[in-house]
């Protein structure tokens, strides 16, 4: 009897729609959201309390349009005369709709939307998983509102706010927990303003004319024969230490500069080593592997003004090599995967620089801006495109899936591996895990893991001593 005395004022207004044959949205609210879905209620709509739930009929609206009116607050909504032909079965049709969402709110999709491509789509054109993989203007966007974006995650249940703030630098997402300011732009007003869909659907559109015109471009996917074959050797660790200098041998660039490697301060041998089976048994086939797979790649550096082409090449080294040192730390053990995505970590940018499209400054970790800036140039960020010339050269798909997430490691399929490289980057280019700068799914990764201490004082002397070394390797 109370819960029909409760409803009856709604009951009354759905038999006006009835009778002039309209449509009518109930739209059920947790009570803990009242006052904010209230200021965003029309003054025709009707509005009660029952139980924990705030009930608000809207007249003349579809689910869509009710939804967009409350888009940032959790809500279950029914629609007469879809749903039901009276307020009793309208109102639990919402109320079962707002449990089936746990309380997450509309952002859920939108973030589904970025990290998963459509399943047809990915099957009639593969490379499409590139160019969606990651919609960085968008987080750039949510990253310039902190305190919008801070109203977004405070609807959302802690395990929630959790993939959120992975796609965030570690800072940003520290401070969303402390923003109590109210003030600023209606989120939703701010997303109507800014055009997700139509920002989406260019996005694609630049990354498949730009994915196009590099597949035409047969250089750019033909890794050197002898590079494909020391890959190869990299997974054979029992590999005779004479048949990998065979291969090795097959290029005498290739032999020639790899000895002047081995000879010089970076290794800092008392005698002279002159054949690479001998440096194989010295150095282990791992160490040599490295090094030719480093020496073959730089060829692909002369296509860019050597100003770029040095930067890029000292960071890339500079990379694999803190990467190689902070897995043990990380629980990542198999140290060739670690040197290669390291070495090919910003290859993206050395393909765009070959044809012209805009880069992030080196000099820096890229930031969500710089990534989403080379995306509104081409479609996909540096991450992306890099990835995708990995996967041309045939390169196993943990190595491609690392480079494609080593901006956001929390969507890798292997964290450890994108974790590692995101980390080494960032200390290669700041000399220290700078926290600001360093995503927080790597944080929360850091803070999971077992194992010995990683401190800054570790990191400090690590960073130095590879800068050391990979000066010495420049130098030959």
């Amino acid at each position: 009897m109370e819960e029909k005395n409760i409803l009856a004022a709604l009951d009354i207004e759905l038999q006006k729609v009835s009778f002039l044959k309209g449509s009518m949205s109930i739209v059920v609210i947790p009570e803990k959201y009242a006052d904010k879905a209230l200021g965003y209620k029309r003054a025709v709509d009707t509005v009660l309390r029952y139980k924990e739930y705030l009930v608000i009929g809207l007249f003349g609206m579809d689910a869509d349009q009710a939804s967009g009116l409350f888009l940032s607050i959790p809500k279950g909504i029914a629609v007469y005369p879809h749903d039901g032909n009276d307020i009793a079965s309208l109102f639990f049709e919402a109320t079962e709709r707002l449990q089936e969402m746990g309380g997450s709110p509309w952002v859920k999709r939108l973030w589904d939307s970025i990290k998963e491509t459509n399943a047809m789509e990915r099957q009639e054109d593969p490379e499409s998983r590139f160019i969606s993989a990651s919609f960085y203007q968008f987080l750039s966007l949510l990253a310039s509102h902190p305190h919008e974006l801070a109203r977004i995650t405070a609807d959302m249940k802690e395990t929630d706010r959790h993939w959120v703030k992975d796609y965030l630098p570690h800072g940003l997402a520290q401070s969303l927990d402390n923003d109590t300011c109210s003030q600023g732009e209606q989120v939703t007003d701010l997303l109507e303003k800014w055009q997700y869909k139509e920002k989406m659907d260019l996005k694609q559109d630049k990354g498949k004319k730009t994915l196009r015109k590099f597949r035409n471009i047969e250089h750019f996917f033909t890794l050197p024969s002898i590079s494909q074959e020391i890959i190869d050797l990299a997974s054979d660790s029992l590999l005779a230490a004479s048949r990998m200098a065979r291969i090795i041998e097959k290029d005498p660039v290739l032999t020639s500069r790899l000895l002047k490697v081995v000879n010089s301060a970076f290794y800092g041998f008392h005698r002279q080593i002159d054949s690479v089976e001998h440096a194989i048994v010295i150095l282990g086939n791992e160490e040599v592997v490295n090094l030719a797979f480093s020496i073959a790649i730089h060829k692909i550096l002369e296509t860019i003004s050597p100003d770029h082409a040095e930067k890029l090449w000292e960071h890339s080294l500079i990379v694999a090599h803190l990467s190689q040192w902070l897995g043990p730390f990380l629980g990542y053990r198999i140290k060739d995967k670690i040197y290669t995505v390291g070495l090919l970590h910003d290859f993206g940018k050395i393909v765009f620089l070959q044809r012209g499209h805009f880069i992030s400054d080196s000099g820096r970790p890229s930031s969500l801006d710089d990534l989403a800036n080379e995306e509104m140039d081409s479609g996909l960020s540096h991450a992306e495109m890099g990835a995708y010339v990995a996967e041309r050269w045939n390169l196993p798909s943990g190595i491609v899936d690392a480079l494609q997430c080593h901006h956001l490691p929390g969507k890798a399929k292997d964290t450890a591996l994108a974790v590692t490289v995101h980390l080494a980057d960032v200390i290669a280019h700041t000399g220290s895990i700078h926290m600001d700068m360093v995503n927080n799914a790597a944080v929360r990764y850091l803070s999971q893991r077992k194992g010995p201490p990683l401190s800054q004082d570790m990191v400090s002397k690590a960073y130095q001593e590879t800068i050391s070394r990979v000066k010495q390797v420049l130098e030959v």
